[in-house]
């Protein structure tokens, strides 16, 4: 096994911006999930609000997992493009060192 690592920024890159696309179409489909299936929806469908409590719940629990999935996305989305720019940063200077010391 090589002790050597190569980063290919070009790959970072796409990776974060697909992490960032599937935090974009999970909050596309977050509002449109908000709009279908509203709490009034549900407790008209089920006469009252005592009736659908468990449900209210259940629908108030996947939505903020949800949220909290497509802020995490986003976050890692960040944090790839963040070390696709350092790892180039440092590539650039390291180019940089070795011609200085030529």
């Amino acid at each position: 096994m090589s002790d050597e690592v190569r980063i290919i920024t070009e790959e970072l890159h796409k990776l974060g911006t697909q992490f960032e696309i599937s935090a974009d179409d999970l909050g596309r489909q977050l509002t449109a999930f908000r709009r279908r299936s509203d709490a009034e929806a549900l407790c008209d469908g089920f006469g009252s609000r005592a009736a659908a409590g468990p449900y209210l719940e259940l629908y108030e629990q996947a939505e903020r997992a949800l949220e909290q999935l497509r802020e995490r996305l986003a976050e890692v989305a960040g944090g790839i493009r963040e070390t696709a720019v350092a790892t180039d940063a440092a590539e650039a200077e390291l180019v940089e060192t070795i011609r200085e010391v030529r």
